[in-house]
């Protein structure tokens, strides 16, 4: 057997790509200058912005955990043994 045949294919990191990035980026925006016509102040919107980034740290948590579970092919190799 050659070198090749011993390589794993592996999936690819978890990533977000541009246009996804793009859609949050617009989405934020628009809500921040929604919440500036309605007329709430900055410390309302401070929070609502800490609300923006813990939601999107717990989704991303989420995301890892959920791959973390989905057994991979290596995982079939070590239950083998």
């Amino acid at each position: 057997m050659n070198d090749s045949q011993h390589h794993k294919r592996t999936s690819p990191p978890l990533q977000f790509g541009l246009p996804a990035i793009l859609m949050v980026t617009a989405v934020t925006a628009v809500l921040f200058a929604t919440l500036r016509w309605l007329g709430v102040g900055p410390v309302a919107g401070c929070i609502v912005l800490a609300i923006l980034v813990v939601g999107a740290v717990a989704a991303g948590a989420l995301v890892v955990v959920i791959a973390a579970a989905v057994p991979g092919e290596d995982d079939e190799d070590i239950q083998d043994h």
